[in-house]
């Protein structure tokens, strides 16, 4: 067989991103598996290729439409999950939050880890949580809807004049707040990419738009056009300012 992985005499040091191709429900699916980015604790006794483990596992959420977070339901989410979850947001990669293992803890352990997790991933309140079995197979059905769900998500676009009436909408409903007793113009939006979804809206000073409205466009976005499971990116930009040129 192929070598395909690097590997290390001691445990959980497989490093290497393997590509499995699935096919579940109707969908095929290229499965990129990292072998994960081991707990903090555990990083601390070990060295060599773990450097080179979280090297993979970034290559892998660059080339990934969607990072599937896998998480032990008896633990729930930690401060290593967080940064993986981080670094899949700062990518602009689609997420979604697996707890494993849910059969195996009671009920009232199981609502406590979804609580835990959410907590500690509140950065990301977009993404859906799915609990699994990986020995039943019991969730994966709705595992593969909501990664499916994720991809078209990440890759939407929306009509320049929908996105624009809707712009008006939240405008009227609430416009932006003045600046130094300058008041800030917004002109019109138009989604500039996808995969993450991204807007960008012309203002008469692009410097001059608070950091909690320009949540508040953002939440709105998400209200009307839904993005679950992305992350999505609004950019403002001055009127007079021009594009780059791009070679």
């Amino acid at each position: 067989g192929e070598e395909r992985q690097l590997v290390d005499d001691r445990p959980g040091t497989t490093v290497d991103s393997v590509d499995t191709l699935v096919e579940r429900d109707g969908h095929r699916l290229v499965l990129i598996d990292t072998a994960g980015m081991r707990k903090q604790r555990q990083v601390r006794k070990s060295g060599g290729v773990e450097a080179l483990g979280v090297y993979q596992a970034i290559r892998a959420l660059d080339r990934a439409d969607v990072a599937v977070l896998m998480i032990d339901a008896a633990e729930g989410a930690g401060e290593q999950d967080a940064k993986i979850a981080g670094l899949a947001n700062d990518r602009g990669t689609a997420i979604v939050i697996v707890l494993n293992k849910a059969d195996l803890v009671e009920p009232k352990e199981l609502k406590a880890a979804i609580d835990r997790t959410r907590e500690v991933l509140s950065f990301i309140p977009w993404a859906p949580l799915v609990t699994t079995s990986a020995l039943t197979g019991k969730g994966t059905k709705k595992l593969v809807e909501r990664i499916v769900d994720a991809v078209a998500e990440h890759r939407k676009r929306i009509p320049t004049a929908e996105v624009n009436r809707f712009f008006t909408e939240v405008l009227e409903r609430h416009p932006p707040p003045s600046y130094h007793n300058r008041p800030v113009r917004l002109y019109y939006v138009t989604q500039a990419r996808t995969r993450p979804p991204t807007f960008v809206v012309m203002a008469n000073d692009a410097s001059a738009v608070h950091f909690s409205y320009q949540r508040y466009v953002q939440n709105q976005l998400r209200e009307r056009f839904g993005f679950q499971g992305t992350p999505i990116r609004v950019k403002y930009r001055s009127k007079e300012q021009r594009p780059k040129k791009t070679r």
